[in-house]
């Protein structure tokens, strides 16, 4: 026996009950697996827009004071980068690169296997501030609590 005709031998009552179910049924599953999902998306992704907006606007009220730094004029490079780079880090005493090499006129790469990551960026920052040269790529990994290894490459303002 097919189910329709098992549903053409039941009761009139017994056919809407079966209908009504059926409709229920079906209403219950667009919701739970169409309408449910959509919405929770869309509410997300909306909070997470919202957010990366206010970070975005936070990020241009700062970009002028971090182009202008801190009132400071950037001082002309009186030598290459890479030996500024490599003063820089013997005056702020960190552990010594295993390589600082030029990188074209305008730049400077360095690499160390063990380096205390807030003294490097120490550095990067001054080096930025003072004489305009900014990281260009910088790839770290974390070796010990508060130490990481570092590779970078800094280039000058153009």
């Amino acid at each position: 026996m097919s189910i329709k005709e098992w549903y053409t031998t039941q009761t009139p009552r017994e056919q809407f009950i079966v209908a009504a179910t059926a409709i229920v049924g079906v209403v219950a599953m667009v919701y739970a697996f169409a309408y449910k999902p959509l919405s929770t998306g869309i509410a997300s992704r909306q909070i997470s827009v919202a957010a990366k907006q206010r970070d975005l606007e936070w990020m241009q009220q700062q970009s002028p004071a971090s182009v202008a730094g801190s009132g400071q004029t950037i001082q002309p490079m009186e030598k290459a980068p890479y030996l500024l780079l490599d003063e820089a880090i013997k005056r702020a005493r960190i552990s010594t690169p295993e390589r600082v090499t030029p990188d074209g006129s305008e730049g400077a790469r360095a690499q160390f296997s063990n380096v205390e990551f807030d003294k490097l960026l120490q550095v990067l920052g001054g080096l930025e501030q003072t004489y305009g040269l900014s990281v260009k790529t910088i790839n770290l990994s974390r070796k010990d609590a508060g130490e990481v290894s570092a590779r970078l490459s800094l280039e000058a303002y153009q």
